[in-house]
């Protein structure tokens, strides 16, 4: 059976409305191509409806013949009149991509090295403007009269006509913003394009964003996933993101990177790893899109990989969190092409031990991309460690140096031919001059058209590469947004507009997410009617969300000295939220600090009588997101919070450090040091190559926070104090008995007058994870005090300094604990 594919109203509308706004492109352009409008591709799509011997297919009614064999339909997508083997979806898949590779040209052949921005735009593509998708006059002015044209390399004026057709590339990240209607209409243009070509192969569709059905608006909350610390919450996220994702038209999306130690997941490569690995299964096992870990070895943590490496040079930890997600298959990988790699010489896709170690060592067999731009003449260079100095090869040589090494795809903006220096773009015809050249052989230049191609027909894209836009909508839409779709303007009218359910899924992520660090005397929650005044460092249209829903939950007034709670939501820490936190302690007030996306540091909590920390951030990565939304905790979410309607749940999984010198002295590439002494650094750095999946202790350091702290409202930490230690000093004794003289060594406690000490205690937590202030006290005095956060049922050693200036006996106080120390001159 034959039917047409779904384009709903709201497309059709979309499609008048860009035909109207842009009729004067359509007047001057001299158009070659079959194709000319949205309208056209729609018209022509059709879909051959799958049964249980038939599959189903989509082609173009007027492009693509259909082919009958053993009373079964087939795509002839080279139009030579016969079934090919590649065509023959009977076939086995790997007879089926050697099929078509032995009828490719070297020309497109090498066009499946490159992975390039849609129109070589990396902010994204107004493919409202048709010009952008079918324009064949190339370069077209965007917008006005007597601008300077861009390149191709740089987006503005190049269409994807001319990228599948003139360039020959088939892979494409697009960043494109809108609903999933609107994607629709723009992805299956993309791939009635490659359809159009000589052999009909489809165009595989990329995205930075993990999540992006509903284009721009709102991405994935990465760093809410690692501190909610809930695998099944998350899987179920993961895996309707995926399959809305791939509904719409994309195929992989560049995610995660959760497995970089410093990343979203931490430090402990135990739990990055597993994490990684979760999400790459909920993504391509349950959700249909394929993902792509990223950057091998680690660039979107606290540091690169280079950058984080310390005396200690460390390499296990790092690679156990990448083998244990590794073991969920990622269909893609894209390399850390901005870092050197394991010999601390060149960047990664040059270092051949480092490319070894992934392809080898960890058994990577999948698709390996560069990261963007990674073989421009500004990162293609250095010597090797084998001597060989990268600058002096010309573009030829450095791609064939770096697919030689593995490499399958060059990630790039744009993409052109004949260029002198293609900079932080692609020289499209380089990869067939190396191969020319006799740089890349044809068995490797093989091997990755098969790893490309193969991909494609195992993602069915032969058969029917087209989107179903009432299909997306069924799962990612609600039957209102359905039944009458609206212009989508802020949250409000996108939550309105999204499957209900997954919205719901969301704000358990939001609370679970949000990390209670201090609560002293139970402040949290709030008593519903409590008196507050909110003051905030967020957005305006943050703002006006907090104005609408916390009067359902206080009352609320309009200046600090009426309030009986203060509440300062911190989303920058700055002189306007510094000001705001001063004048509520001025004041006497109780205090809530929010630390909105921001580190609870020293001062925060400090001046915080309950601090708690929001996690919950999903801008769109990369390319430039739609305005007027809110990308962090809804303002609802915040409210139920604060006043007990949810609660936070979520945990720490990056140590926080008590000042910036201790965060500068950590080192990066070993976990739970931060504050610790070289002497304890060296301790946890053998426990890690010792333990089962390179763990370290939590408790060892000196940090403000410890990896998985985090509070429970109504849950009280009891904390214990045991073993007071101060410095001691070995004396010599002299004593007489039965008329001879004795000299025997002593130890007694004593430091010298004006001159800093340390002394220590250790604190045990008996009870639920809390935080305490410890004091030292000489008699009655405090003389030092300091914050410890401690989780339940552990411990933490206490060092603090303190200073006596007056000879004599002072007695010290910590805690229940007291020891006399003697001050001499």
């Amino acid at each position: 059976m034959k039917r047409k594919i779904t384009v709903s109203i709201a497309a059709a509308m979309l499609v008048c409305s860009m035909m109207q706004n842009y009729v004067q492109a359509e007047e001057t352009a001299e158009y070659q191509a079959t194709f000319t409008n949205y309208d056209q591709v729609n018209e022509a799509i059709t879909i051959i409806e799958g049964t249980d011997t038939q599959k189903e297919l989509g082609y173009l009614n007027g492009v693509t013949t259909i082919l009958e064999a053993d009373g079964l339909q087939f795509k002839d997508l080279n139009g030579n009149g016969t079934l090919d083997v590649y065509e023959d979806w009977r076939a086995d898949v790997e007879e089926r991509v050697w099929d078509l590779i032995s009828q490719m040209t070297i020309e497109e052949k090498s066009g499946l090295f490159y992975h390039v921005n849609t129109c070589g735009d990396p902010t994204g593509v107004d493919f409202a403007d048709e010009r952008y998708m079918f324009h064949t006059e190339i370069p077209f002015d965007v917008p006005g009269e007597g601008e300077e044209v861009s390149g191709p390399m740089t987006g503005g004026s190049y269409s994807m006509w001319y990228y599948v057709n003139e360039l020959g590339i088939t892979t494409y990240l697009d960043n494109t913003n809108g609903t999933p209607t609107e994607q629709i209409v723009y992805h299956n243009a993309m791939q009635a394009l490659g359809e159009d070509t000589r052999l009909g192969i489809p165009i595989l569709i990329s995205n930075d964003r993990q999540y992006n059905a509903w284009g721009g608006m709102i991405d994935t909350a990465h760093d809410a996933f690692g501190a909610a610390n809930d695998p099944e919450l998350a899987q179920k996220l993961w895996t309707q993101y995926s399959l809305e994702s791939r509904a719409a038209g994309i195929h992989v999306v560049l995610h995660p990177y959760g497995q970089e130690l410093g990343s979203w997941n931490g430090e402990d490569p135990e739990y990055a790893g597993t994490m990684g690995k979760l999400e790459i299964e909920a993504i391509q096992v349950e959700g249909g899109t394929e993902a792509c870990a990223k950057h091998f070895i680690a660039r979107g943590g606290d540091s690169a990989f280079s950058g984080a490496r310390s005396d200690a040079q460390t390499v296990d930890n790092w690679m156990t969190a990448w083998s244990i997600a590794l073991e969920s298959n990622p269909k893609w990988l894209m390399t850390n092409g901005y870092s050197t790699g394991l010999t601390n010489t060149v960047h990664v896709d040059y270092d051949e031990p480092t490319m070894q170690y992934l392809r080898e060592t960890l058994g990577y067999e999948g698709i390996i991309v560069s990261d963007w731009g990674a073989q421009g003449a500004d990162n293609s260079s250095g010597v090797t460690y084998d001597g060989i100095n990268l600058d002096e090869l010309t573009i030829p040589e450095r791609y064939a140096f770096t697919i030689n090494l593995g490499l399958d795809q060059i990630g790039s903006p744009g993409s052109a031919y004949d260029v002198e220096n293609p900079g932080f773009n692609s020289d499209r015809g380089a990869v067939q001059e190396a191969y020319e050249q006799g740089l890349i052989t044809e068995e490797r230049l093989n091997e990755t058209c098969y790893r490309v191609l193969k991909d494609r027909f195992e993602l069915g894209l032969f058969e029917n590469p087209y989107s179903d836009a009432e299909y997306a909508l069924s799962l990612a839409a609600s039957e209102e947004y359905i039944a009458e779709p609206w212009e989508i303007t802020d949250l409000e009218t996108l939550n309105a507009a999204r499957n209900p359910e997954v919205v719901e899924l969301e704000r358990q992520l939001q609370a679970e997410s949000a990390i209670l660090i201090k609560n002293e005397e139970n402040l949290l929650p709030l008593e519903k009617g409590t008196k507050v005044y909110s003051g905030s460092t967020a957005s305006e249209i943050t703002l006006e969300g907090y104005k609408e829903v916390l009067p359902e939950f206080a009352e609320v007034v309009e200046d600090m000295e009426s309030a009986d709670v203060v509440i300062a939501d911190c989303t920058q820490i700055n002189d306007a939220a510094e000001l705001l936190i001063d004048d509520a302690k001025a004041l006497g007030k109780k205090l809530v600090v929010v630390a909105n996306c921001v580190d609870p540091n020293t001062y925060l909590i400090e001046n915080g009588d309950a601090v708690l920390a929001l996690t919950f951030s999903r801008p769109a990565d990369h390319g430039t997101g739609a305005g007027g939304f809110i990308t962090t905790t809804e303002p609802i979410m915040l409210a139920r919070l604060l006043f007990g309607d949810a609660e936070p749940s979520g945990m720490v999984v990056k140590e926080i450090a008590r000042d910036e010198t201790m965060d500068e002295n950590q080192w990066k590439d070993l976990a739970g040091d931060q504050g610790a002494n070289q002497w304890v650094r060296m301790m946890l750095l053998a426990t890690m190559k010792t333990s089962e999946n390179n763990t370290t202790p939590n408790n060892w350091g000196d940090p403000l926070l410890q990896y998985q702290y985090g509070m429970r409202y109504g849950e009280e930490p009891e904390f214990v104090y045991d073993t007071l230690v101060l410095p001691r000093v070995t004396k010599e004794v002299t004593t007489e008995e039965n008329g001879s003289t004795r000299t025997s060594s002593e130890s007694v406690v004593e430091v010298k007058a004006g001159e800093a000490f340390e002394i220590y205690t250790l604190l045990w937590n008996n009870g639920a994870d809390g935080m305490t202030t410890v004091e030292a006290k000489d008699g009655d005095e405090v003389i030092a005090e300091k914050i410890m956060a401690v989780t339940g049922g552990s411990w933490r050693v206490v060092e603090m300094t303190i200073t006596l200036d007056t000879p004599g006996e002072h007695t010290i106080t910590v805690g229940d604990l007291t020891k006399t120390v003697n001050v001499v001159e």
